[in-house]
């Protein structure tokens, strides 16, 4: 199940709050029951798997201690492509989530930074040319 693909983890406090906002942006959920302290979700080949912070294991107490301190997430950054800058941005707005940098033209897309409900940051791109690396 999902070798050759590229995955993500994330430690979220709230499991369904999280999974169902990716869902709204696009992500597919992949289904697991056999696992209840975790969400697979998938976005092209990449997969993003959300693992309760409170009830899903660590590797040992200093590891789990570490990540609780916080802050969660610092310095990373999930990049997600999205057709609709602008509706994608009213959603953010909708729940209440902070905007870390407004829309903004960079030439070849049009981008904004918001933090996830843990604080995670994303930045969300609407590409108006090709990327640099699709060139």
């Amino acid at each position: 199940m999902g070798a050759r693909q590229l995955k993500v983890g994330l430690r979220v406090a709230d499991l369904d709050r999280s999974c169902a906002l990716y869902l709204r942006l696009g992500f597919r959920q992949i289904p697991g029951q056999d696992q209840p302290n975790l969400r697979y979700l998938t976005f092209g080949h990449t997969w993003l798997i959300l693992s309760d912070l409170h009830r899903h294991g660590y590797h040992d107490a200093e590891r789990e201690q570490a990540v609780k301190a916080g802050p969660v997430g610092q310095g990373f950054v999930l990049a997600v492509p999205t057709p609709d800058l602008t509706a994608t941005y009213e959603l953010w707005r909708a729940e209440g989530l902070p905007v870390t940098l407004e829309p903004e033209d960079v030439g070849w897309a049009r981008i904004f930074y918001g933090l996830d409900p843990d604080g995670y940051e994303v930045m969300f791109e609407e590409f108006t040319v090709a990327a640099p690396d699709e060139r």
